[in-house]
């Protein structure tokens, strides 16, 4: 929040730099996570954060959710990298590690509904209700395409840090299946 004033100078200093990945002795990896684009960025994150991170909170327990959230943030980031390292482009936010959330609740709660609000057309709301599962297929799909225009150098958001970050989530539900079937898995 004390960044948004003068995000300009705080994004040169500690946002993620492709070209640079180790700059500041690799701090800028984990400091990059903190800073937002502006308001609505960051309450975007948030949003996402609080709707899915506490019900796989307390499905995996803190401990567990933290090292899912922060090695997600570190594969989105090195996603991201890998798809264009020559950037002088500073990346900045949270969704990498959020994406990561995403994708470990949709395995882990795949029938519960998801409500999703799309404008329409003159401002008005439409609500479209699915599955985690489906809503999680669809949000792939976006990512997909999103990072396809990424790397053809269009738009300014990285898809690829995003489902690199899924990725994660994808691989930690795994594991955690695995153990659940050895009886190690229990949850918390």
């Amino acid at each position: 929040l004390l960044t948004i004033p003068s995000l300009d100078v705080w994004v040169r200093d500690y946002g993620l730099l492709p070209a640079d990945p180790l700059r500041s002795g690799g701090l800028t990896l984990l400091t990059s996570f903190f800073l937002h684009g502006g308001w609505l960025h960051l309450l975007g994150n948030l949003y996402f954060l609080i709707v899915f991170g506490d019900n796989v909170e307390d499905f995996l327990g803190h401990s567990r959710y933290l090292l899912l959230l922060v090695l997600a943030a570190l594969v989105g980031d090195a996603a991201h990298i890998a798809s264009d390292p020559e950037s002088i482009r500073h990346a900045i936010g949270a969704s990498g590690g959020i994406s990561g959330i995403i994708a470990f609740y949709a395995l882990a709660f795949p029938r519960n509904q998801i409500g999703i609000c799309l404008p329409f057309f003159r401002f008005r709301l439409f609500w479209l209700r699915m599955t985690a599962k489906w809503a999680f297929l669809c949000w792939i799909a976006i990512q997909v395409f999103g990072g396809w225009r990424q790397v053809s150098g269009f738009g300014h958001v990285s898809h690829i840090a995003h489902l690199g970050g899924a990725s994660v989530g994808l691989v930690a539900w795994f594991w955690w299946r695995f153990l659940a079937g050895r009886g190690e898995g229990n949850g918390k």
